[in-house]
């Protein structure tokens, strides 16, 4: 889509937010590199680092924590360091693209547990069923692209089926501080064995940075330390500095969900005549199509780069996914488009 896109066309497809790099990161990065000599770390990363994201986010200790080079990088070391050839790996319908793809190159076999109609209710007794010989259970909370959050009723009895069929929970929490409504926050501790992955790309603007974290018990993070060191050594020096900084900055992840908010209203107002799944997390909206592969060219044709639902899963492939996570003047250009 983007490769045939008409010059000047605007990029509503992509999982990076289009608002402006904060001043105040800016000028701490380039304060830093005054008389510094950056150099490799540690490969789990930098321990004033790991332990400020342990305590902070899970009251934990620094060595359940890995430094990685976004939360990509952290779904690749964990799925290489679990999966076996044949292995089964559920991964709910609609999801995130790329956990196929990452689970394929790691040999396993994928089921796809669907979500109900509207995104908004699972049936877990049916999860239970299609995860019986499953190892692992992957997914983004909220998710993406739906928002999907679990709430902790049905957080509560998904535990009991893991711990009772012995699977792994990984779940992608990127977009975590990303809301309208404050989500329920999963109690980890009642699933014996889960695996949490997180960064600042979406909380702190932060994409090129390249900072994102695996959360586990110390005997997965030392494995998954081991293979870091042969994929890329450690995270980069600077960014781990600024990323040390930048956790403390609570005012970033608070504008951006102020500006989000303005973007939801935003979307309703112009696109009022679609049928819109508007979730509370996340800076997704997707809106109804009857086919979203010939929807998406269409609007190419138009100059707006969308994403075509059934990239997700089969669950929406009648729906297009759009990002609302830029500048609202750019927004509003793209959306006059759509219409």
């Amino acid at each position: 889509m983007i490769n045939k896109a008409p010059k000047g066309s605007i990029n509503l497809a992509l999982g990076e937010l289009g608002f402006p790099f904060p001043r105040l990161l800016a000028n701490y990065a380039s304060s830093i590199l005054q008389d510094a000599n950056p150099c490799y770390t540690a490969n789990a990363g930098m321990i004033e680092l790991r332990e400020k994201i342990a305590e902070k986010y899970y009251r934990a200790q620094s060595d359940t924590i890995c430094i990685c080079n976004g939360a990509e990088e952290s779904l690749y070391i964990a799925l290489q360091v679990l999966i076996n050839s044949g292995d089964i790996v559920a991964i709910p319908d609609p999801d995130y693209p790329a956990y196929t793809s990452l689970t394929k190159l790691a040999g396993a076999k994928i089921i796809r547990p669907p979500f109900l109609k509207g995104f908004t209710e699972i049936d877990l007794d049916l999860w239970d069923k299609m995860l019986e010989g499953t190892k692992i259970l992957l997914l983004s909370n909220p998710s993406n692209p739906s928002g999907f959050c679990f709430d902790q009723a049905q957080f509560e009895s998904l535990a009991k089926i893991l711990n009772r069929r012995g699977i792994i929970l990984i779940v992608d929490e990127i977009y975590s501080d990303l809301y309208i409504h404050m989500p329920y926050r999963l109690e980890y501790k009642l699933v014996d064995r889960i695996i949490v992955i997180n960064g600042l790309s979406k909380s702190h603007l932060m994409s090129g940075w390249r900072i994102g974290w695996l959360y586990a018990d110390k005997e997965f993070i030392s494995a998954a330390t081991k293979l870091k060191q042969y994929i890329s050594t450690c995270s980069s020096w600077l960014s781990q500095k600024l990323a040390y900084f930048a956790v403390d900055q609570q005012q970033i992840p608070d504008e951006i969900r102020q500006n989000l908010n303005i973007n939801q209203r935003l979307v309703q107002s112009i696109l009022q005549d679609y049928n819109l799944h508007i979730p509370t997390n996340g800076p997704y909206i997707m809106f109804q199509v009857h086919d979203s592969l010939s929807a998406a060219e269409e609007y190419l044709q138009k100059g707006v780069i969308t994403a075509p639902g059934i990239s997700f899963g089969a669950r929406t492939k009648d729906w297009i996914r759009i990002n609302i996570g830029l500048q609202d003047s750019i927004l509003q250009s793209a959306l006059k488009r759509l219409i």
